[in-house]
């Protein structure tokens, strides 16, 4: 959704160290320890082939850059990021087209797809081989805005919201087997923010209108419903004004709206269509995520605003739609990704060039990862680390003091 600032477009490392192989060259001297005998007599050398408990999984954010200052809206790159325990940090950032304005990585987690807003295109990365594929043209007017991916990791939905000058106001699917454009499907003024039910049958966007610089209109206040089945638009619900970010409780039963230019979060019922009142925030909302891990928790981002000099992250109890004491976090929040576990929400920001781990379990906010270049958005995904296996050679001594017993 980009960097907002007075509704303006402008363009935890952890300390501990000891690496995966560290670890299992660990476990495996301990096995060839205990396995050594003791005594004289004569030595029987057997190798053993052991397999060791699988190592943890390896987390990593996938952060887009869009510049800095006279480079601000200049950024065409994605930074990966190790972010699980031992992890090696930020990596070498990957090329993609310029102001990547968000991203959203596949269910398998072998891709992720970065929508460029300047240059009216989606690229795909092959985050197995951290390869850069070809980009995918979404039209020289094209605003590319928000992406969504179905939980079945068929297609990829995009936003327009518009280049400057032009206000955008259609939904594109993308065929992820062929990386192919469909039929645009229109929805409402500038639309920025998209979310999937978790069944995958519809999406709800956010139609934030004239917010970025250079367009003329007003400013949006709906949420457009639409059967991803069927490929059409419903009736749009009223929320409050600019909406921008929008998440769905992992049940599926309410949609959340971070409305930016209301400092409110609108909930609505996804049964009825129904939005109910608007629950107050300190700052401009702008973006918003759910926890598996909390899942009557949400974690608005709060962009800096009159009402919050540096911005924070507002957990709200969806229990009783109400917000909570306010977590600094870093100056400037843009974005936020939960971990796949659901344990850690990821806030990116940007004035602050880092990404802030948060514990959903404490909220509290951990070590900050130093990202220079202008940081924006962020997916978050993890990698299976399969069983390590050790050999070890052991020496068995026989005689008096020898416990083993000789086949054959």
């Amino acid at each position: 959704m980009g960097l907002y600032v007075s509704i303006t477009r402008q363009l935890c490392r952890l300390t501990v160290r000891l690496t995966r192989q560290l670890l299992g060259a660990a476990t495996a001297a301990l096995l060839a320890i205990v396995a050594a005998g003791c005594s004289s007599a004569t030595t029987t050398t057997t190798t053993t082939t052991t397999t060791l408990p699988p190592l943890p999984p390896e987390v990593y954010a996938y952060v887009t850059m869009v510049g800095t200052g006279a480079n601000l809206g200049l950024g065409h790159s994605v930074v990966p990021v190790e972010v699980s325990l031992g992890g090696n940090g930020p990596g070498a950032a990957l090329g993609v087209g310029i102001y990547p304005d968000a991203i959203a990585i596949t269910p398998d987690g072998g891709h992720a797809y970065v929508t460029n807003y300047t240059s009216n295109s989606v690229t795909p990365i092959d985050l197995v081989t951290g390869k850069v594929l070809p980009s995918i043209s979404l039209g020289s007017t094209a605003g590319p805005a928000g992406i969504a991916i179905t939980p079945d990791g068929a297609t990829a939905y995009v936003t327009d919201a518009g280049a400057a000058g032009t206000l955008g106001d259609t939904l594109t699917p993308i065929d992820l087997a062929t990386d192919k454009t469909m039929p645009p499907i229109t929805v409402g003024p500038g639309p920025q923010g998209i979310a999937i039910t978790p069944d995958g049958r519809r999406a709800y966007i956010a139609d934030a209108g004239a917010i970025v610089q250079g367009q003329t209109g007003a400013f949006g206040s709906t949420v457009t419903p639409v059967d991803l089945t069927t490929g059409k638009a419903s009736t749009p619900i009223t929320v409050g004004n600019a909406p921008t970010g929008i998440a769905i409780t992992p049940d599926g039963s309410t949609a959340l709206v971070a409305n930016l230019n209301s400092g409110s979060v609108s909930p609505i019922n996804l049964t009825n269509g129904v939005a109910g009142a608007p629950i107050p925030v300190q700052g401009a909302p702008i973006a918003i995520a759910v926890s598996s891990a909390q899942p009557t928790v949400a974690y608005v981002v709060d962009t800096i605003s009159k009402q919050s000099a540096t911005g924070n992250v507002t957990p709200i109890d969806l229990t009783s739609d109400s917000a909570g004491t306010p977590i600094i976090v870093g100056r400037n929040p843009q974005a936020i990704a939960m971990s796949p576990d659901g344990k850690t929400a990821w806030i990116v920001c940007y004035d602050s060039q880092t990404i802030v781990p948060l514990s959903t379990r404490t909220n509290r906010p951990g070590t900050a990862i130093r990202i220079p270049g202008g940081p924006s958005a962020i997916a978050v995904t993890q990698r299976s680390s399969s069983s390590p296996t050790a050999t070890t050679t052991t020496s068995v001594k026989g005689g008096s003091g020898s416990k083993k017993k000789r086949k054959g």
